[in-house]
């Protein structure tokens, strides 16, 4: 197909063949034009036009591979004349491909968890479906296709974020696409697809902060150090995390915490992204079951909002406040008061439990790893408990779920824990063993039955030594103890404490006078040291706040007039460049067409000249001459004199003269192979019969002693399960009888449970029926304007048709004329091609009838060795057969066995 010279020519082409519902070649038109040689550098509003419609017609016809080429080509073109053409061709691209995708959606109902992974062309299971069908059904093939606008779709934001991501000018369309890509993973719940999504973020990211070898980076590069670049690729970051924790890639989303906070330290972010950061590195510590960390998110968030957030509502600030009291509580309590003895003593490397605490700690831009004890003192010090409502009314409207819609009835499971935990304890430290009925009256904060679950998890994680005898229906805490320092070191510190308390409030003077003359001294002369210490301080955060103000405007000015002289600069250094290219490419363009030319004429002339030398070496025979000189005397400067005809007419003689060599030597290779193979029959056969002998032997006594194996072992496994089943005998009826008591109360709970689901059930089919009546009414109503819009649209359509074809009458005409000139010279043409191919042809066709007759000679000869091989082998066959048949019956009788 012939490409047109003018942009504007193609276009109009193109439309022309869209009009004729040709669009796959209106498609093959403008991407020609794209990639013509004239225009590849060359930025005109034309192109602009003509890369809408290429992404367009890529878009209906689904080709990608097509759109990823025109889109680096336009990328070449406006990088340097107008990249905010750019900006507008990629924002339609998307938006065309995401309505494709609405409208797919719309057609179909369509479960997005059940499609296939759309990094691949179909999923293996509709590969091995349609292996064994012989055509496909209808609902496959829709399906088939809404996969594969799915799939282009995701190929259309990898292709953009791929061409956008190292320009700074269209940094903003980069993180727009990729927040339109993460809300297409979360709507069509793609977990997969957003896993690599992040990883090729990330990638980009980290690709911006390597520097290029040569020096300076590029003017457009991004900067991944600046403030507004900082800020943008930070709101991604936590809308990505926001997405992970909606879809628990928890994995992905402490990786994507990580960064958010590399990111915060190198640029202040808005507050409102600090507080989202807390939230959800709170519910990421909450998912691995970390509640330290959990309840340090949430004394982070609830400090952090209440200091920079002036408006918050009460009831918001109530619930924060709730939230990290609660996530306090459910803290396990540590076996020491200090975390640091316990955990650096076990430290292995960075896989220790300390270096991952301190890990986390770092995080939150803490040096230090939290406690359970150090955040209820934060709360307390910081003034944050009296937020939260009173515990016991609080604890009850948890139970129900009714306040705060329930966002704290999380908390209640591990809470109970931690308190049946506490009780456990002091139980055992207490008690030697009591009555389940007294303990269920303890801890009748839940269940008997999750209870026994809780008791089994204390004795393996807390080391609480319990035992639950069901026979007297006890419970036994630990073993006989004997007393020694180590046991009785905690009740003496504890007796010591409360007489020290005890004296206190007997003698409080006596005790308390040199601790109040102390702190007299110390109350007088700490209020002015604090306040002049608190004006100090504000002094200095006020003018470091001031200075670096300052030093960012002044930064920020002298960047603006840099790139301004940069941009100036650049932009006239492009125009004289372009001028200078242009005149050098036209003459590197004629130079290089006729270099190209003899080239190609010398290359095809030296590989058939190489490929005769080869063939004459192997056939060993060189004698073949052209024009006087034998093949192998004849060197690369020689190919200039040569005439390609001879170099062609002595190749196929030598063809020739190899295929006839080669005929000769199979046919000795078959008489050799023949007489080869006879002898071997010959020899083999008087081994035959005594092997199949032997092997009838062996297998016959190999059965008799596997037969008596099996035996045994059937009667030593029989006897055991006897033995075994006795043994239970004696524990079925306590065991009928404890099942019968635990089975009656949830069979009533079950049919409760039943009866509430059943009128569920009938109320919702009630509402079902309801909706698809006003369903129907409404699609009555749809339909009867769509048919009034129809035969509006109908009527305008008819008369563009009549003026369209007036117009086509005229325009065939005038091609008519022009195609019969052209005619009249392809004929002279044709005329004088077709008498070389006559020649040709002829010289082939005798070729082909002597290679026919050769072949036929060679194939009758093959089926007369066939012929007499397959005589040989059945007669061999009846002789073997009738030998055997002579044997009396009894040889092939395995020996009998005799039963003890």
């Amino acid at each position: 197909m012939s490409v047109p010279q003018k942009p504007e020519n193609a276009l109009k082409r193109a439309e022309e063949l869209i009009d004729v519902g040709k669009k796959q070649d209106a498609l093959d038109t403008l991407h020609a034009a794209i990639q013509h040689r004239k225009v590849r550098n060359l930025w005109t509003s034309t192109i602009e036009k003509i890369m809408v419609k290429h992404l367009e017609l890529c878009v209906e016809l689904k080709k990608m591979r097509t759109a990823r080429e025109g889109l680096y080509q336009y990328r070449t073109m406006c990088q340097a004349a107008n990249i905010s053409s750019l900006e507008l061709v990629v924002q339609k691209f998307r938006k065309a491909a995401e309505e494709k995708v609405s409208e797919a959606k719309k057609a179909q109902d369509l479960h997005m968890k059940e499609m296939g992974d759309l990094d691949e062309m179909e999923a293996p299971q509709t590969i091995l479906l349609r292996a064994i069908q012989a055509n496909d059904t209808r609902q496959q093939s829709q399906d088939r296709d809404v996969h594969m606008h799915f799939r282009f779709l995701w190929d259309t934001y990898k292709v953009v974020l791929d061409v956008l991501k190292s320009n700074v000018r269209l940094e903003e369309v980069y993180h727009e696409t990729a927040r339109h890509a993460f809300e297409f993973c979360r709507a069509n719940q793609r977990p997969q697809e957003f896993k690599r999504l992040c990883d090729t973020l990330r990638k980009n990211f980290q690709e911006l902060n390597k520097h290029p070898s040569g020096g300076k980076a590029a003017a457009h590069q991004v900067n991944p150090n600046n403030a507004d670049t900082i800020m943008r690729t930070l709101e991604t970051r936590c809308k990505q995390l926001q997405i992970l924790t909606e879809l628990d890639l928890w994995g992905g989303a402490y990786l994507t915490a990580t960064e958010i906070f590399d990111l915060m330290s190198k640029a202040r972010p808005k507050p409102h992204l600090r507080s989202m950061y807390y939230e959800y590195l709170g519910q990421i510590f909450w998912k691995s079951d970390n509640h330290l960390f959990h309840a340090f998110a949430c004394l982070k968030n609830l400090m952090f909002v209440k200091a920079a957030k002036q408006n918050i509502t009460k009831e918001e600030l109530q619930l924060l406040a709730s939230k990290a009291v609660l996530a306090t509580l459910c803290v396990p309590f540590q076996k020491t008061s200090d975390i640091h003895a316990t955990l650096e003593l076990t430290t292995e490397g960075a896989s220790s439990p300390y270096e991952k605490a301190k890990k986390h700690a770092q995080l939150f831009n803490v040096q230090t790893v939290p406690t359970r004890d150090s955040i209820a003192q934060s709360l307390v010090e910081k003034g944050l408990l009296p937020l939260a409502q009173d515990a016991k009314p609080f604890l009850d409207d948890i139970a129900t779920g009714e306040l705060f819609d329930g966002k704290l009835v999380p908390y209640i499971t591990p809470l109970k824990q931690i308190i049946f935990f506490r009780l456990m304890k002091q139980l055992s430290e207490v008690y030697a063993n009591m009555t389940i009925d007294n303990f269920e009256h303890a801890a009748s904060i839940v269940p008997f039955s999750i209870a026994e679950k809780w008791m089994a998890n204390a004795a393996r994680q807390h080391g609480i030594n319990i035992q639950i005898n069901y026979s007297h229906k006890a419970i036994v805490f630990g073993a006989p103890r004997k007393v020694d320092m180590k046991s009785m070191k905690q009740p003496l510190i504890e007796i010591g404490l409360k007489l020290q308390q005890a004296m206190q409030r007997v003698a409080p003077e006596e005790q308390n006078t040199k601790e109040k003359v102390e702190k007299q001294q110390l109350s007088t002369n700490i209020v002015k040291r604090i306040e002049e210490e608190t004006r100090l301080i504000r002094q200095r955060k006020e003018e470091i706040e001031r200075r670096k103000e300052e030093s960012e405007r002044r930064k920020d000015m002298l960047e603006r007039k840099a790139q301004a002289r940069q941009r100036e600069q650049e932009e006239r250094e492009a125009e004289a460049e372009r001028a200078r290219q242009e005149i050098e490419r036209e003459k590197r363009e004629r130079e290089r067409e006729e270099q190209r030319k003899r080239e190609q004429e010398m290359i095809k002339n030296k590989e058939m000249l190489e490929e005769m030398k080869k063939q004459a070496d192997l056939s060993k025979a060189s004698n073949l001459k052209i024009q006087g000189k034998k093949i192998q005397e004849i060197v690369a400067e020689d190919l200039t004199k040569l005439d390609p005809v001879q170099i062609m007419q002595a190749r196929e003689a030598q063809m020739k003269r190899d295929r006839q060599e080669k005929i000769r030597q199979r046919k000795l290779e078959s008489k050799r192979v023949d007489h080869l193979a006879r002898a071997l029959r010959e020899e083999e056969q008087k081994y035959l019969d005594q092997w199949a002998e032997d092997i009838e032997n062996e297998d016959a006594a190999y059965l008799d002693k596997a037969e008596e194996k099996l035996i045994e072992e059937q009667r030593q496994k029989h006897d055991e399960l006897l033995k075994e089943r006795d043994v239970l005998v004696y524990y079925a009826r306590a065991k009928e009888r404890w099942y019968n008591e635990k089975m009656e109360a949830r069979r009533e709970e079950y049919e409760q449970l039943w009866e509430e689901r059943q009128k569920k059930c009938e109320e919702k089919v009630v509402e079902l029926k309801i909706e698809r009546a006003r369903e129907r009414l409404k699609q009555q109503a749809d339909a009867m304007k769509e048919r009034d819009r129809a035969a509006k649209a109908e009527k305008e359509r008819r008369q563009r048709e009549e003026e369209e074809e007036e117009r086509r009458e005229r325009e065939a005409r005038e091609e008519e004329e022009r195609r019969e000139a052209e005619d009249r010279e392809k004929e002279r043409a044709a005329e004088e091609k077709k008498a070389k191919l006559e020649a040709a042809r002829k010289r082939k066709e005798e070729e082909e009838e002597a290679r026919k007759r050769a072949e036929e000679k060679r194939r009758q000869k093959e089926e007369e060795i066939d012929a007499r091989r397959a005589a040989e082998a059945e007669a061999a066959k009846s002789a073997r057969v009738a030998e055997r048949s002579e044997r009396p019956d009894r040889d092939r009788e395995p020996p009998r066995r005799t039963d003890g």
